[in-house]
């Protein structure tokens, strides 16, 4: 079967990290990815099945391990080689389709009794994630043994699997999983009256949506986008103000009444969900955030350097926001799917490309705000099923 392939291989991750750093998506054309024909990867024990990808997004994740930005903190959580993809819209041998969602806990891996983390229904949080019967790999698209969204073929347990209603089109169904993380990120947000969301990309967006339809919506709900689609998209969703991000800390002032001392504002944003997690927007975040309040870390840091002093001197929380835990009663993909019909998410869906398309794919992802684009996906409706 066809499949882009991530191969270990350090001259290669290091090629790429350098061109990656000049051009964002073009490490691709030197790193350790490249279109193969493979095996079908086996599938591991009971209840598992094979799955036929239809449409499979590209996230800032995938687009850090293509050029060569991921933190040395995955490191025992992934095995090589693996297929990229994990947002993925499939289809079942029976014709029925699916959402996956990625994640490899205690029960795909076939771990009995499960960990602490799993049997409290925190999956996110699973504590096994190297172990079990499967190779190490924190999410489906980041382990050896279960393929990827970036080929013709991956295998998946059934309970990571989600019915897709008739209702719901592909293109809209591959933005599920994003917008679960944004239902799960929404959902830790403390209750308060006004709420600032710092990027507007694929997650920026799918979080003000998810905010703007809590059950007890934020009365304010601020959003910052850099390029004028992602204002008007970012408005469209919800938001009641869209700045630039430079002109965040004026907005919060104007909307709270907080007083300028230097660099530092004397009051805040009662809470702040960071969809970048960028050095940049960590740092503005923790500028605008008000005494005692929460700053959600959505986006995926990596290693940055901050100053923390305002974390310790304002009593402010600093949460991380992984995924999508079901302790909750199981809704969080429930939920999901409500959001992208409701909210029209669809529309997120820019461009699609096929696999032998992947340099230009990737680059165009990369640059997906610059270009008037929001999600850019892989599409394997015409692959042959090899």
């Amino acid at each position: 079967m066809r499949a882009l392939v991530y191969e270990r291989s350090l001259p290669r991750f290091a090629a790429a990290r350098v061109v990656g750093a000049l051009a964002p998506g073009r490490g691709a054309t030197v790193g350790p990815l490249h279109l193969a024909d493979v095996e079908p990867p086996e599938l591991p024990g009971p209840g598992w099945v094979r799955v036929k990808p239809r449409l499979a997004g590209i996230c800032g994740s995938d687009l850090a391990t293509v050029d060569g930005k991921t933190s040395r903190y995955f490191e025992p959580l992934v095995s090589f080689p693996f297929t990229p993809g994990h947002e993925v819209v499939g289809e079942l041998d029976d014709g029925s389709r699916v959402v996956l969602e990625p994640v490899l806990a205690c029960g795909p891996r076939g771990i009995d009794p499960p960990c602490p983390q799993c049997a409290a229904g925190r999956t996110q949080r699973c504590e096994r994630q190297s172990f079990g019967q499967l190779e190490p790999g924190l999410q489906t698209g980041y382990c050896a043994d279960t393929g990827g969204g970036w080929g013709v073929w991956l295998v998946a347990h059934e309970t990571q699997l989600h019915r897709v209603p008739d209702d719901l089109s592909d293109e809209a169904a591959v933005l599920v999983e994003p917008a679960a993380c944004a239902v799960h990120a929404a959902r830790s947000v403390p209750a308060v009256d006004a709420v600032a969301v710092v990027g507007a990309g694929t997650l920026g967006l799918c979080t003000i949506a998810a905010l703007a339809r809590l059950p007890r919506r934020p009365e304010l709900l601020l959003a910052t986008a850099k390029h004028p689609e992602q204002r008007a998209l970012a408005r469209s969703l919800g938001a009641d103000v869209v700045v630039a991000p430079d002109e965040l800390a004026r907005a919060v002032r104007r909307a709270t009444g907080s007083l300028r001392a230097g660099g530092q504002l004397t009051g805040g944003m009662p809470a702040v969900v960071d969809c970048v997690g960028s050095e940049e927007s960590v740092a503005s975040s923790l500028s605008v955030v008000a005494p005692g309040g929460t700053v959600v870390l959505l986006g995926m840091p990596g290693r940055i350097s901050l100053d923390l002093t305002p974390l310790w001197h304002r009593e402010v929380r600093l949460v991380g926001s992984y995924a999508y835990g079901e302790e909750d009663g199981g809704r969080t993909f429930d939920l999901a799917f409500d959001l992208v019909r409701d909210a029209g998410l669809d529309r997120l869906l820019s461009a699609t490309y096929p696999l032998d398309r992947y340099e230009e794919a990737l680059a165009h992802a990369a640059e997906a705000g610059r270009r008037g684009a929001v999600k850019i996906a892989f599409d394997l409706r015409g692959e042959r099923r090899r």
